[in-house]
């Protein structure tokens, strides 16, 4: 029983630093196609440089790919 609990306190710690670490990585990859800077007196957006199918892999397939992972790593083990 004591090893139960121990094994749900660290599951529990684990996703919440996860979560974090996960929230502060979406907001980092939410705002890449704002990120602006200049060469030369020319300004350049990333949404102009970088082919927006990138774009979308970044903003919306890779955060969808993490959460489902994470799911996968730990409902199987409960």
């Amino acid at each position: 029983m004591e090893s139960m609990i121990k094994r749900v306190i660290g599951i529990m710690v684990t996703l919440v630093i996860i979560g974090a670490i996960l929230g502060l990585g979406l907001v980092s990859v939410s705002v890449i196609g704002a990120q602006t800077w200049t060469v030369n007196n020319v300004t350049y957006t990333v949404s102009n440089v970088v082919d927006p199918t990138v774009l979308t892999l970044l903003t919306t397939v890779v955060p969808i790919m993490v959460v489902i992972s994470l799911a996968m790593y730990f409902i199987p083990k409960l």
